[in-house]
């Protein structure tokens, strides 16, 4: 699935074009690597200089940029989650699609 590119103060940032890593460590613990363009890391720049808050450190500004992205995809799928639950009499069933989810307009993400 493609997402469409997003446009920002300082260009264009096509998220379908980076190179992800995600390196699984021990102890539970994760790490994750976005590695941008020239041109992507400029406008990630741009929007960092014009959106971020001054008591923000860069680094505090990208983890609140990743959690909140986060918080907004719960309620979305919490919000899907509710639309496709229906109660009737007391009995909790789901709701019958009409439908393929993958090809709606209206996707989690």
């Amino acid at each position: 699935m493609d997402i469409q590119p997003i446009s920002c103060s300082g260009g264009e940032i096509d998220v379908n074009n980076w190179n992800v890593k995600l390196t699984y460590r021990g102890k539970n613990r994760m790490k994750i690597t976005f590695k941008l363009s020239q041109d992507e890391a400029a406008a990630y720049t741009s929007f960092q200089q014009v959106t971020c808050p001054e008591h923000l450190s860069e680094e505090q500004f990208v983890k609140s940029i990743f959690f909140l992205g986060l918080t907004t995809l719960e309620q979305n799928v919490t919000e899907h989650m509710a639309d496709a639950i229906k109660i009737e009499d007391g009995e909790v069933s789901l709701k019958e699609v009409e439908e393929d989810i993958s090809e709606s307009e209206d996707n989690i993400i």
